[in-house]
């Protein structure tokens, strides 16, 4: 049994986390951004979605820091935070993709 409690601070981060996962959109993009990085339109392409959908939910991934954009040109990247993050994301899709 862990005893250990999360601080406050990090409480309401895993919420943010875990609201970023809660709806099938933004967990099917953030099981493809799993170890890389991928533009808006591929993004639209591999769900279906408009660009503008899209866009909406990346934005929100982003105000819950989960995701980071790079701007590289006129196209922008976006990727999963870090590495703490990806393994919840890696471990959902895994349990998941059984």
């Amino acid at each position: 049994m862990n005893t250990e409690q999360l601080a406050p601070k990090n409480v309401n981060d895993a919420v943010k986390g875990l609201k970023a996962l809660a709806h099938p959109a933004r967990l099917t993009i953030l099981c493809f951004l799993q170890g890389k990085e991928a533009t808006v339109n591929e993004i639209v392409d591999l769900t279906g979605m408009s660009q503008s959908a899209v866009s909406q939910h990346l934005a929100k991934m982003k105000a819950f820091g989960v995701l980071k954009d790079r701007r590289d040109g006129n196209r922008v990247f976006y990727a999963l935070t870090d590495d703490s993050f990806a393994n919840l994301v890696d471990a959902l899709c895994s349990i998941y993709n059984r």
